[in-house]
């Protein structure tokens, strides 16, 4: 079998060619990191920042208030959720999970239980 027994295949350079060469750059590619802004009030705030509090040392993890109260007196001290990147779906999945809190009864929650927003 010889070469030019071979089908043609077009290259990019044919002037019949459909296809036409990408002309976007490699940097518009590169996708910039966004930054956080979990330290800045939002006005769309998850109901997570009504039952967590930021720990004084780390701003990346918070405390459930909850589980504060509750281990109060004992030596134990509540699991630390991180924050990083303003992530809250851990934080949502324990006020689930452990105290049957969810977007749609927090706020029964909060009126029953005043301790938990100081």
């Amino acid at each position: 079998m010889s070469l030019s027994s071979l089908p043609s295949v077009a290259s990019d350079t044919d002037e019949d060619s459909n296809t036409t060469p990408s002309t976007r750059s490699t940097s518009s590619n590169i996708r910039k990191k966004r930054k956080s802004n979990v330290t800045a009030e939002r006005s769309n705030r998850s109901h997570t920042s009504f039952f967590f509090r930021i720990d004084e040392n780390n701003s990346e993890l918070a405390y459930c208030k909850i589980c504060e109260l509750n281990l109060s007196g004992t030596n134990k001290k509540p699991y630390g959720y991180t924050r990083k990147g303003g992530n809250t779906s851990s934080m949502i999945a324990h006020l689930r999970d452990k105290h049957d809190i969810t977007k749609d009864n927090y706020a029964q929650y909060l009126d029953e239980h005043r301790e938990v927003m100081n």
